[in-house]
């Protein structure tokens, strides 16, 4: 069979993004931008919710706030990253100012909420292509 013909009608594998969040006004805008771009997204409101979400998955990239009702989130970080490690972490933060942050914050990037959406999804599509 013609390898030109099967690819065609093979779609390239998704990247899949977990969202951990509280806000549900941000999971869902995050949501449905990635969507938009072509990714799977799953997400979570809690951390145990997010390490369930998140089992028997390939995640290519966890975004992460800081703040969770019932783990830390750069534990699940911690977590995420060892059950994902070919995946990304970022955690995400309105903590202001940055020095509010929590001082065992080492290791995973951390951004500013708000941030711009559309410039998190060309990011991710890029860093994502990138690392494979």
């Amino acid at each position: 069979m013609n390898p030109a013909a099967l690819s065609a009608g093979m779609r390239a594998p998704s990247r899949c993004l977990l969202v951990v969040d509280e806000d549900d006004l941000l999971r869902w805008s995050l949501r449905e931008k990635f969507r938009a771009a072509g990714w799977d997204v799953v997400d979570a409101s809690a951390g145990f919710a997010a390490l369930e979400a998140a089992e028997g998955r390939h995640v290519d990239l966890a975004l992460v706030a800081v703040t969770l009702p019932d783990l830390d989130g750069a534990a699940l970080g911690s977590k995420l990253a060892a059950t994902h490690p070919r995946g990304r972490v970022v955690l995400m933060s309105s903590a202001e100012p940055p020095e509010a942050l929590p001082s065992s914050l080492e290791g995973p990037p951390v951004i500013e909420k708000p941030f711009d959406l559309d410039a998190m999804v060309a990011w991710a599509s890029r860093d994502i292509a990138e690392t494979g």
